[in-house]
């Protein structure tokens, strides 16, 4: 008797067990899921814009969600869309996340030549929800150093394009 009984509860504390551990796994999978989302959402949230002009040049990119816009009208009336290959754009969202969007304003330019015209004057701009963190104007060609792969993955996207 005391053996069925001892069995019985074994049976019993054993069941639990498997039930305390499924809820475990299945909170941890929640949680996961939870920040997959939330990183999800952010990335959608995000607006990143790159412009650069000068006289007789300009051109200006978007990047919202999955898609790029892309135009060198003045007037922004021929806008050209592509959507961003997967790849592309987790490349570019991990090279984003290197970077810190609060030094952007205080960032120094490497050299100055959009001032005398030398070259078409750039800036970058990344908005998260509310914030926005924007460049100093720097040279189209030679952004500073902590957002040159950004800046230089942005406009291999555009290029991937230009060549279809």
């Amino acid at each position: 008797m005391k053996l069925v009984i001892c069995l019985v509860f074994m049976l019993i504390s054993a069941k639990e067990c498997d039930k305390n551990k499924a809820q475990m796994t299945n909170d941890t999978s929640s949680q996961v899921t939870t920040e997959m989302t939330e990183a999800r959402l952010q990335e959608e949230a995000m607006k990143i814009n790159y412009k650069a002009h000068t006289r007789g040049f300009f051109l200006q990119i978007w990047i919202e969600g999955d898609s790029m816009s892309v135009t060198n009208d003045y007037n922004l009336k021929d806008i050209r869309k592509y959507q961003i290959p997967k790849e592309e754009k987790n490349a570019l969202m991990a090279l984003i996340s290197e970077t810190d969007e609060k030094s952007l304003p205080g960032l120094e330019p490497p050299s100055k030549a959009f001032r005398y015209d030398g070259a078409p004057m750039a800036h970058l701009e990344i908005s998260k929800g509310e914030d926005t963190y924007k460049t100093e104007n720097f040279d189209h060609g030679t952004p500073p150093e902590a957002i040159k792969s950004v800046v230089e993955k942005i406009l291999s996207i555009k290029t991937l394009f230009e060549k279809q």
